[in-house]
């Protein structure tokens, strides 16, 4: 079945748009992305085939997750999401939010994370489960893990549950890794679609830790002048 699964998404891929995409996903030498193969199948595509096989066992998730070929990987991620979706016992959901979290380094690049971890640890967190599997995450040696912390919390966010996404955004601010500094800028403007005072309290609180492309992703709905004093501000933490 496994085979089948592949041999389909194969075939669904316009080989002209894998060198866009090698590109656009930093696959070079010594990028994060470094060696990753793609076929070039669009997510749509790819959610489209994959959606029919959400009730794969879980052998056969880990065998696409292990695949070389980018496409395939997201297969395995985006019917573990619509099992997720589709299962209505709180038991199963728990024991595929498991399974999620044991595999979840497996999401090697940022929209493998960015189109599993908040439908389903996300949807956990919002109804106030692994709250302390996320802490855990967000401070591990995985790339991966940590944006899988950060970036789960985006379904907190949408219910207005924002005390937990603040505080994997604090614990991310001394991050270094550029993918870590999207990652929390995204989810702390989310944070001020719900709660503009409290975006900008963040903002303000902790202007000296904070990196130029987080402040630049947090306050991309802000006016110019605002966004300008920001950025002296930081400007002048960091240099004092």
């Amino acid at each position: 079945m496994v085979t089948q699964w592949q041999n389909e998404l194969n075939q669904a891929a316009d080989p002209s748009r894998k060198e866009i995409l090698q590109k656009f996903f930093k696959t070079g030498k010594g990028e994060y992305g470094e060696g990753d193969i793609f076929i070039g199948l669009t997510v749509p595509a790819n959610r489209s085939i994959s959606k029919k096989y959400f009730d794969r066992p879980v052998e056969d998730i880990t065998a696409m997750l292990q695949s070389p070929v980018h496409e395939h990987r997201l297969a395995a991620l985006l019917a573990l999401v619509e099992k997720y979706k589709k299962t209505k016992s709180a038991s199963e959901k728990k024991t595929i939010a498991d399974y999620y979290i044991h595999i979840c380094r497996l999401a090697n690049n940022w929209d493998l994370v960015d189109l599993s971890a908040p439908y389903i640890l996300g949807r956990e967190l919002a109804q106030n489960n692994y709250h302390d599997t996320v802490r855990r995450l967000v401070a591990s040696e995985c790339l991966w893990e940590r944006r899988t912390a950060v970036v789960a919390t985006l379904m907190c966010v949408r219910y207005r549950k924002l005390d937990l996404a603040l505080e994997m955004c604090l614990k991310s601010l001394d991050d270094s890794e550029p993918l870590m500094n999207k990652a929390t800028g995204w989810i702390l403007r989310e944070i001020g679609k719900k709660d503009i005072a409290t975006l900008r309290r963040f903002l303000t609180d902790n202007i000296g830790r904070i990196s130029s492309t987080t402040l630049s992703y947090a306050t991309e709905k802000f006016d110019h002048t605002e966004r300008a004093e920001l950025r002296y501000m930081r400007k002048l933490q960091k240099n004092s």
